[in-house]
C-alpha cells in the first residue's frame, strides 16, 4: 500500500504543475469550464454590439473593434461580486476590469434569446444596471467566428424578399455584416422569448439592407427584408 500512496502523491503532483502550466500559458485560451472563461466563451459566442453613441469622437471606445474586444478580454477578469448575473434573470450584466490600458472596465449584457452582447464602457461598478432595451443604433464589432453564422428561411415569402440582395450566399452575408453590421436598437426587442434584432447592412458598398432576424439553432436567421420597393414576386 505504501507503494501506492508513493505513487498517488506524485501523480497529484505532476498533475498540479501540469494544471498550473496550462492556467499560465493558455490562459483564456484553455479551461473552459472554469468560470471566468465559461462567461468569456459565452461573450464570444454572441455578437458585440456597441451602441453608437460609445463610438462618437473623443469618447473612451473610440476606434474599438474586434482586435481590441479580444484584447481586452485577454486581459480582463470578470468581476463577479459587482456583476448583475442572478439565476433567470436577464438581462445578465458582467463586468469585465483589467489594469493599466483603456478601457479599464466594460459591461457584456447577455440577453435570454438574443444572439448580441452590449457592450458599454463603465465609471463604477454602482452604474450597473439591466437594460431591457437601447436607443438608436448599435455597430457590430466582432462575430463569432462561424462560417455556417447565417441562414435564410426557406419559406416562399422570404425567398421571395431575398431576391433583392446582391447575393443569398451565406459566407458573403457574414463578410457584409462583419464590415457593415449594425442593429437598429429602436425596432428590436431583445426580451422577447425569440427576441428580434433590426439590423442593417451593406452589400458590395451599394446596396443597403433592412432585416429582420432571430436566433434559432445558433444561426442568425432572417425572417424579413425590407425594401423600399415592391419586387415582383410581390405584386
Amino acid at each position: 500500500m505504501s507503494g501506492f500512496w508513493k505513487r498517488l502523491r506524485f501523480y497529484l503532483f505532476g498533475f498540479l504543475i501540469g494544471l498550473i502550466f496550462v492556467l499560465i500559458f493558455f490562459q483564456n485560451r484553455g479551461c473552459s469550464w472554469t468560470p471566468q472563461n465559461r462567461v468569456k466563451n459565452a461573450i464570444l459566442d454572441k455578437v458585440m454590439v456597441v451602441p453608437d453613441h460609445h463610438l462618437a469622437k473623443n469618447s473612451e471606445l473610440e476606434g474599438f473593434a474586434a482586435k481590441e474586444a479580444i484584447e481586452f478580454l485577454n486581459q480582463a477578469s470578470v468581476n463577479f461580486g459587482e456583476s448583475l448575473k442572478d439565476q433567470d434573470v436577464y438581462p445578465k450584466v458582467y463586468l469585465l476590469q483589467r489594469e493599466k490600458e483603456s478601457p479599464q472596465q466594460l459591461t457584456f449584457s447577455l440577453y435570454e434569446d438574443s444572439y448580441i452582447t452590449v457592450v458599454e464602457p463603465v465609471e463604477s461598478a454602482k452604474e450597473l444596471e439591466r437594460k431591457e432595451a437601447f436607443k438608436g443604433m448599435g455597430t457590430f464589432i466582432r462575430l463569432p467566428k462561424d462560417s455556417a453564422l447565417v441562414y435564410l428561411e426557406k419559406s416562399n415569402y422570404l425567398q421571395c424578399k431575398a431576391r433583392g440582395l446582391n447575393s443569398t450566399k451565406q459566407e458573403d452575408i457574414v463578410q457584409n455584416l462583419k464590415r457593415t453590421g449594425a442593429i437598429n436598437f429602436d425596432k428590436s426587442d431583445l426580451m422577447l422569448p425569440k427576441a428580434e434584432h433590426y439590423i442593417h447592412f451593406r452589400q458590395n458598398d451599394t446596396l443597403n439592407v433592412r432585416a429582420k432576424s432571430i436566433w434559432y439553432e445558433s444561426r442568425i436567421t432572417f425572417k424579413d427584408f425590407q425594401w423600399d420597393y415592391t419586387l415582383p414576386c410581390e405584386e
